[in-house]
């Protein structure tokens, strides 16, 4: 784990929530006990949650509060009493819905958590996590909750509780419309009061950003959600309002070194890859979280070699302000136990790993409703088999030549000093446009500009000493949806490679040229696809153009032993 150069470590190993008590202590809690330090953290007096601690046990996700008036409120779910169905089968009938239960609970301590009163049970279906919860200025306490409903998905519910947390309303439930699998819908969410008395809520969701709802009521009615331009991975955020009135937010954007990661992460489907967990963010806004200005990592787990699985890394955040300039920060996924001052995130930064850089078209980039693992994915897998702890990024962009590359060289690779870059573009290079009006007679980008545009990122390269390896653009052939669009002269709908022994072959040939005067590793893709005796195998059948799954894994195949190579011979170097 990697930290902020301004943070300090904290002395412990409890996370949060954290409160402050009566007499400026620090309060927290865990499964069956409450949690008190008198000395910043160094040492802790334990004192039991539940009278009866066989009839309760609280999950690893709780939200915690103390009231102005000093009565503490503890939010938890009971894991005692957990039920996963008749047959365990999520996304099944209505009946086995009704037997998913993880109830949800309160329990109140009047003397900073000494003693505790009984638990009171709040809400029976489902609940998968609380995180949140915000006395406002009337009093109010409001504590974002979850459940799941019959379509088998998350849904975000408030309770409200106007005694100090002796009895609780429900507020409308807050559901997306989106999805059906055990981390779909809308859920996790945080919430804070703006200055003009509304309630804002920030949702987790899986479409790349998180949603927001807004409350003019202290959270009895919730209109429905809208997208932020907060990019996040599919991860719990957390807001917080300082004393001074600032507000924070901690959350898992996509990381630095792939901005456009996919923001879905479903660790049942066994894709870890889509985590994207690696960086811990905050932000701070002094407007209510209407705008966010400071924005820094504040830790960050870039290690692919690990025996933990990928959501375990910096992510399910908690922010506690110990004092004015200095807060606490800690996660219930992955060892992040901080303090620092929030107005210094500008100064330093954290480095980014190791890379290797995948630079392309749309035959490097992500398709995530057509291709399972694209190559830059398994790759991935393959530097860990090989004990190599790099990352992988993603620099495939659709419809782009090497023209785009160009212009976007600078910052989508140099930026990031990769310890490798792998190269693929053609296609669109060697394509010309006769759905155009009027239409191409020429390709996009000429043979001669191709290779030029190539030699200029080669030797931009090798001038900061960073290896490189080209690939061959693939082939192509027709499809319902290529013969719509190019079946003009002088392509031939009636010749399957027309494509290819129009232009991409000589663009192919050509890049093999370049290799060898530039002595840089070539993966010859194209030729690997006719080798096999059968090239269309590796596309997709709706276009005939894209690699399929099998297509990504040849190329992975192809790449993994030349890319460890570099990068050991790199490291031996070094």
């Amino acid at each position: 784990m990697q930290l902020h150069p301004q943070a300090e470590r904290l002395p412990f190993a409890h996370y949060g929530p954290f409160v402050t008590t009566g007499d400026g202590g620090v309060l927290c809690f865990d499964a069956h006990h409450a949690h008190r330090s008198d000395d910043e953290g160094v040492t802790w007096d334990s004192f039991p949650l539940f009278a009866n601690q066989k009839k309760y046990r609280t999950s690893i996700e709780r939200a915690l509060l103390r009231t102005r008036d000093g009565t503490t409120i503890a939010a938890w779910i009971n894991l005692e009493e957990i039920e996963r169905g008749l047959a365990h089968d999520w996304g099944a009938s209505p009946e086995e819905f009704d037997h998913w239960i993880l109830p949800s609970y309160i329990s109140r301590s009047h003397d900073d958590g000494l003693t505790w009163d009984e638990p009171i049970l709040i809400n029976r279906p489902w609940c998968g996590c609380f995180h949140s919860m915000i006395q406002t200025r009337s009093g109010r306490i409001v504590l974002v909750g979850q459940e799941i409903i019959p379509e088998w998905r998350h849904a975000t519910v408030m309770f409200v509780s106007d005694d100090k947390g002796a009895t609780w309303q429900r507020s409308n439930i807050l559901d997306n419309g989106i999805g059906r699998h055990d981390h779909a819908g809308s859920c996790e969410a945080t919430v804070i009061q703006r200055p003009d008395d509304s309630l804002y809520l920030l949702l987790r969701n899986e479409s790349g950003f998180l949603t927001e709802s807004i409350s003019t009521d202290e959270g009895l009615t919730w209109p429905e959600q809208e997208s932020t331009t907060i990019p996040s991975v599919t991860c719990c955020a957390q807001m917080s309002t300082l004393a001074d009135g600032t507000v924070t937010l901690l959350w898992n954007p996509p990381p630095r070194y792939d901005p456009v990661s996919p923001a879905a992460h479903d660790e049942m489907a066994g894709r870890p890859e889509l985590a994207a967990r690696d960086e811990l963010a905050l932000a701070l806004s002094r407007d209510g979280g209407v705008t966010w200005e400071t924005h820094g990592i504040v830790a960050a787990d870039y290690s692919r070699v690990r025996d933990l699985p990928e959501y375990i890394r910096a992510s399910y955040p908690y922010l506690y302000e110990r004092r004015p300039g200095e807060v606490w920060i800690t996660t219930m996924f992955g060892d992040v136990r901080i303090k620092l001052d929030p107005k210094n995130l500008h100064e330093g930064e954290i480095p980014l790993p190791p890379l290797v850089i995948m630079f392309g078209d749309s035959t490097t980039a992500r398709r995530p409703d057509e291709v399972k693992s694209v190559y830059a994915d398994r790759l991935k897998k393959h530097l860990i088999a090989a004990g190599i702890d790099h990352t992988v990024a993603n620099r495939g962009v659709p419809a782009n030549d090497t023209s785009h590359a160009m212009a976007r060289f600078d910052g989508d690779v140099l930026a990031f000093n990769p310890s490798l870059v792998v190269i693929q573009f053609g296609l669109n290079d060697a394509a010309v446009d006769v759905w155009r009006e009027p239409p191409a007679t020429a390709p996009r980008v000429s043979q001669a500009d191709y290779i030029a545009n190539l030699e200029s990122i080669i030797n931009r390269l090798k001038e900061r000493g960073i290896p490189v390896i080209l690939m061959t653009p693939n082939r192509m052939y027709w499809s319902p949806l290529l013969l719509e669009r190019y079946d003009t002269a002088p392509y031939d709908g009636s010749n399957p490679e027309s494509f290819n022994q129009l232009h991409i072959d000589n663009y192919a040939a050509a890049m093999r040229d370049l290799a060898a005067r530039e002595d840089v590793p070539l993966i010859d893709v194209n030729q690997a696809y006719l080798d096999s005796g059968d090239p269309r195998q590796f596309l997709l059948t709706r276009c005939m153009q894209h690699p399929n799954d099998a297509g990504h894994k040849l190329v992975a195949d192809l790449l993994a032993p030349v890319v460890i190579n570099l990068l050991q011979a790199g490291s031996a170097k070094s």
